[in-house]
């Protein structure tokens, strides 16, 4: 008898427990942990906000066959917003099409996928699951849509095609230019909280495809000085076929979108 009240009350438990469970939104994959599994989900403090340059773009995959850059795109175009040195993110958490659908337009013109086998809500979806789901620990960026529309402030708020234009730096095949002159167009807006990465053409000259800018947790510009000290040993080390700093004793290409041709925007 007393074995079968232990089994009664075990059963009733465990159906009230499922139940509370089934019944939580988005933020219960926070709210369910413990306070030191928080801690651990959140123990970030500085992003990586990475913007790509469409012109140098296809320069920077091994298989260019699969490059496009749509008609559309004619300004730079977010890659992602990245923890950093964030751990276990939560990859079962999913994203549906529906989550995206008020952002759709916007995320299509400002990050859209430039590869042919990936279409833009996979490479979202993606980003998501490696990023995003690390920084939903921030309320801000408490769901896909939130994580999302942060990205996308961000890029509006970082505007770097004027920034660029109304300093003289415009795309060209011919013309290239030091680091110290994108740093008088960049500085204002991002003071020394960037990096300049770059790619190599057919004719081993430099381009710049990517620009990596530093934000606190807060969503503000910058992050502490130890951090970004790190961030810059690491972009310095790191030395892929996808890309690499920009040397700073040589000068850097900054090539022009190139629809019909994007593998070889500068042949």
């Amino acid at each position: 008898m007393a074995c079968c009240k232990s089994l009664f009350i075990w059963i009733c438990s465990t159906a009230v427990l499922t139940g509370w469970v089934l019944t939580q939104g988005p933020e219960a994959h926070w709210t369910i942990s413990s306070e030191t599994s928080q801690r651990h989900f959140c123990n970030w403090t500085c992003m990586i906000f990475t913007i790509q340059w469409p012109g140098s773009f296809c320069l920077s995959i091994d298989n260019k066959n699969i490059c496009k850059i749509p008609q559309n795109i004619h300004n730079w175009t977010i890659h992602g917003l990245w923890p950093m040195h964030a751990h276990s993110c939560c990859s079962c958490w999913p994203v549906f099409q529906s989550h995206l659908q008020e952002l759709e337009l916007e995320l299509s013109q400002l990050w859209p996928s430039f590869i042919k086998t990936k279409s833009n809500f996979t490479f979202w979806k993606d980003e998501w699951f490696k990023h995003g789901t690390c920084a939903a620990c921030v309320e801000s960026m408490g769901s896909p849509a939130y994580y999302f529309r942060t990205s996308l402030k961000l890029r509006m708020l970082f505007d770097i095609d004027n920034a660029l234009t109304n300093t003289g730096i415009k795309p060209s095949c011919n013309i290239s230019y030091k680091q110290e002159e994108l740093h008088a167009a960049l500085g204002p807006l991002l003071g020394d909280n960037y990096a300049l990465q770059c790619v190599k053409d057919e004719k081993e000259r430099e381009a710049w495809v990517q620009l990596k800018i530093y934000i606190s947790k807060n969503i503000t510009l910058g992050c502490h000085k130890e951090e970004k000290e790190e961030m810059l040993k690491i972009t310095s080390a790191s030395n892929t076929s996808s890309g690499h700093p920009c040397p700073e004793n040589t000068t850097i290409f900054y090539f022009p979108i190139d629809h019909e041709h994007p593998k070889h925007p500068c042949l």
